[in-house]
């Protein structure tokens, strides 16, 4: 650890940043809703190989992810925080990673140190720790098997063969077949870097036996129960979902050609430079030629697909986070002045940016403490920029470092003040809360809120009037309980159940689409819905009767 100490003290100072505020807020729909949601029902229900989504089961994605999220909520109870931990230190493993396996790459510390560095500032990795998916899990699995297999690869110890197809078992068991893309790509051409220490062998099978092993019992075990789910694994949820627009996340070819460097600012826009300048190093058979392709191969491939997300390329910003740190170690000073240059610049325009909410007004609450922050913060970051003791190189990875820290700390602030404007429904449900409203039945129109269920730690109902997305998969479903939650307004015995409902005390809940001026998109006929409600409270633009 001494001779380390310069990564655990830039990593204590990350995971400060990362946790300062994670759970200052509510969830956000609707993967970070959806996903903790999931999580809390594994928790409350016991069964951890069945995922349910607002009492529906959901099997779009392998259990890894929620059951890890659930180990959050049986350390911490059910909150934000706990539903968020594990996300955190997921980041915190890859940066690990990320050091870790650029010292065996290129066997240089202060490589690897930026190398980690470079990673956190990425904004890509501001956007996967506030926001609940598999795909930080998926990224932190992908790295591993990447090191493991780079270690087994130099030494010949098995040991790291067996981690290898593990790591990549425990992907699949995030994410399924989309955690083979991004390793296996590096470690084809890296391969051709250095030599194999063994030759094939029982080991090998043995490895691949245990990856079988412990990526497919879940698959197996729900096969065994319904032989649907052979065709609804390959088909829908993985065949369909690159061929086909099968959950509406269709985006443009050029989705991630635009995005990606937008969330991986400053080094991105450096990138190209430093290529240019360094292109003799990109031979066929060298380690820079082996981590651009394993970064350029799946951009492409994703660009293909015609479901796009912006977090589904986080697994290679690791690998990217190396490849420019080794071109900056190689830049001459004078190259290194251009780099710094940049980074100066990029991070004087968000600080000018944050100071001047102080004066002027936004459509966003930005607290005034961030405004603050970032003045105080200039001095300190010209000092570094003109500090003779750093070198040029060391200069731009602090400062892009000291700028991260900062937005991610300040993130969670500002996400805190404008939840509702952010897609989070706790202030709705804190009003719930404050009222001792949620014990009743809680009754959601033509929408569905998996946060509002997170938050009041219980089932909610959704009307179904005109909304398609309130389509559920129920060809798995044993019974029809789940028809208690989801009530279809096209069938007059389930509008009796609803008038069951409200017969009781009741909580209903409408969103007012900001072009009705006075009342929200309830059709005449359904008026009947809120007329025995006595309270009605307006929360931004939800509507509670109660």
């Amino acid at each position: 650890m001494t001779t380390h100490w310069k990564f655990i003290l830039i990593l204590c100072i990350a995971a400060l940043a990362l946790f300062m505020s994670v759970g200052a807020y509510g969830l956000i729909e609707s993967s970070d809703a959806r996903y903790a949601e999931i999580a809390r029902a594994m928790y409350i229900s016991g069964d951890y190989m069945h995922p349910n989504l607002m009492e529906v089961h959901h099997y779009h994605k392998p259990p890894l992810a929620y059951q890890i999220t659930a180990l959050g909520y049986h350390i911490f109870g059910v909150n934000t925080f706990g539903a968020r931990f594990f996300l955190q230190i997921a980041i915190l493993i890859q940066m690990i990673l990320v050091y870790a396996l650029t010292l065996q790459l290129f066997a240089k510390k202060e490589t690897a140190l930026w190398a980690a560095m470079i990673f956190f500032t990425f904004p890509m990795l501001l956007i996967a720790s506030r926001n609940l998916t598999t795909d930080a899990f998926l990224a932190m699995f992908a790295l591993l098997s990447i090191y493991a297999w780079v270690r087994y690869r130099k030494e010949g110890n098995y040991g790291y063969l067996y981690l290898f197809t593990l790591s990549l078992a425990l992907g699949f068991l995030t994410k399924g077949p989309v955690i083979f893309i991004v390793p296996l790509i590096f470690i084809l051409f890296y391969n051709r870097t250095e030599p194999s220490k063994n030759s094939f062998g029982y080991h090998h099978l043995l490895a691949w036996l245990l990856f079988l092993a412990v990526s497919f019992y879940w698959f197996l075990y729900l096969i065994i129960q319904d032989t649907q789910f052979l065709d609804y694994f390959l088909g829908r949820q993985t065949v369909d979902r690159f061929a086909k627009d099968a959950f509406s996340r269709t985006e443009p070819f050029w989705y991630f050609l635009v995005f990606a460097p937008i969330v991986g600012l400053p080094w991105l826009f450096i990138f190209p430079y430093m290529i240019k300048v360094k292109k003799a190093l990109f031979t066929k058979r060298s380690l820079y030629m082996a981590l651009l392709l394993a970064v350029l191969i799946p951009v492409i491939f994703f660009s293909l697909s015609s479901s796009k997300r912006i977090l589904y390329i986080l697994p290679f910003y690791g690998l990217l986070a190396i490849l420019i740190a080794q071109l900056l170690s190689t830049l001459t000073e004078e190259k290194s002045k251009i780099v710094n240059r940049i980074v100066l610049g990029y991070a004087m325009i968000i600080l000018l940016l944050s100071s001047a909410t102080l004066m002027l007004e936004t459509k966003f609450i930005i607290p005034a403490m961030l405004g603050v922050v970032s003045l105080f913060l200039i001095p300190p970051i010209l000092w570094i920029y003109r500090d003779k003791n750093l070198t040029f190189k060391s200069r731009a990875v602090t400062v892009s470092f000291i700028l991260s820290v900062f937005l991610l700390g300040g993130s969670g602030m500002v996400i805190a003040e404008n939840e509702l404007k952010l897609k989070s429904m706790k202030p709705v449900t804190d009003f719930i809360i404050a009222k001792g409203l949620q014990e009743r039945n809680v009754i959601m129109y033509n929408l569905r809120k998996p946060s509002i269920a997170f938050h009041l730690n219980r089932s909610i109902i959704s009307v179904n009037e005109t909304n398609p997305s309130l389509a559920r998969e129920t060809e798995f479903e044993q019974d029809l309980n789940w028809k208690k939650y989801l009530i279809d307004m096209n069938t007059e015995e389930e509008q009796g159940y609803l008038k069951e409902l409200l017969a009781r005390p009741s909580v209903f809940i409408i969103y007012q689409y900001p072009k009705y001026a006075q009342y929200p998109p309830l059709a005449p006929q359904r008026e009947w819905i809120r007329s025995g409600f006595q309270h009605k409270e307006k929360i931004g633009n939800w509507l509670i009767f109660y």
